[in-house]
C-alpha cells in the first residue's frame, strides 16, 4: 500500500540505487550552493554572508552524514543525533545572519 504522506517510500523498494542516487544529487547541490556561498562571502566578507556560508556548509555535512551512514561506517543512532544537530546549526546561524543584518540595516537607516 502507497502512503500518501511518504510517496518515495513506494519508490524505495523499486530501486537499490534510489537512496545512493539521492544522496549524490544531494551532495552535488549542496557542494555547488556551498561554493557560490563561498564566492559571496569573499566578495562581501560580512558577518551574514559567513553565517549563510556556515548554514551551506552544516547542509552539506547533512549529506555527508548521510552519505557516511549508507555504507555503514556512522551509525543510525549516531546520524540521527547528528542531523538533528546540524539542523539546529543551520536554523540558528540563517536566524543570527538575517538578525544581525537587520540591526546593521536599523542602525544605518538611524545614522541617516
Amino acid at each position: 500500500m502507497v502512503s500518501a504522506f511518504h510517496p518515495l517510500h513506494s519508490l524505495a523498494g523499486s530501486s537499490e540505487l534510489m537512496l545512493p542516487t539521492v544522496l549524490a544529487l544531494s551532495a552535488v547541490g549542496s557542494v555547488f550552493v556551498l561554493a557560490l556561498a563561498l564566492v559571496a562571502f569573499r566578495q562581501r566578507r560580512t558577518l551574514p554572508y559567513l553565517l549563510v556560508t556556515l548554514a551551506f556548509g552544516a547542509l552539506a555535512g547533512q549529506t555527508l552524514m548521510g552519505g557516511l551512514t549508507t555504507v555503514n561506517f556512522v551509525a543510525d543512532n549516531t546520524h540521527h543525533l547528528v542531523e538533528h544537530i546540524l539542523d539546529v546549526v543551520i536554523i540558528a546561524l540563517l536566524v543570527g545572519a538575517v538578525y544581525y543584518a537587520r540591526s546593521v540595516e536599523t542602525k544605518q537607516s538611524n545614522q541617516r
